[in-house]
């Protein structure tokens, strides 16, 4: 099935959670004639819709899971189709950063190209770096060590040096 039909899915239930609620407080605000005491309908009422946001959250997650397969970037291997999510570029570029600079503070956007992907880095200017030697080392690095990790060629990593980062202060 596809993401999407979780998403119609969740939806639905998050619409089924509200009427709930709005029941529930149409009940309290007025005497409906109804033969069952109301704090009774009214408990039923909020067991349903916890349920319905309940079930609401876990198509979210499998509509987001579904989704983020749909996006993945792919590859052939010698048994199948291997896909690559963006998160898991991101992260492998995230820990190269925090490894290689120290840099905590920084986004990393993917977008398919040819047959591989490109990189875009935003971060700031650590303390004592030069912009061009740095984007020339995390432009190789970067390049160099996720295609090694994932297959696929990383033809352009762009660097945008958003100004400068605070030293940290050791006290």
């Amino acid at each position: 099935m596809s993401g999407y039909v979780y998403v119609a899915g969740a939806l639905s239930l998050l619409i089924a959670a509200g009427a709930m609620v709005a029941a529930v407080v149409a009940i309290a605000w007025g005497d409906l004639g109804m033969s069952v005491p109301a704090p009774v309908v009214q408990a039923v009422l909020v067991v349903w819709a916890i349920t319905f946001l309940g079930a609401a959250a876990v198509f979210s997650r499998i509509a987001m899971s579904r989704l983020t397969v749909q996006r993945a970037l792919r590859r052939q291997g010698p048994k199948g189709m291997i896909l690559i999510t963006p998160d898991t570029v991101r992260e492998m570029a995230g820990v190269l950063l925090r490894e290689e600079l120290g840099v905590h503070r920084f986004r990393v956007h993917i977008r398919p190209q040819g047959e591989g992907l490109a990189l875009q880095v935003t971060l700031r200017l650590p303390p004592g770096e030069e912009v061009p030697a740095l984007a020339e080392r995390l432009q190789s690095l970067l390049a160099q060590e996720v295609s090694a990790k994932t297959g696929l060629e990383v033809p352009e990593v762009r660097m945008v040096v958003e100004g400068t980062a605070r030293p940290s202060r050791n006290r």
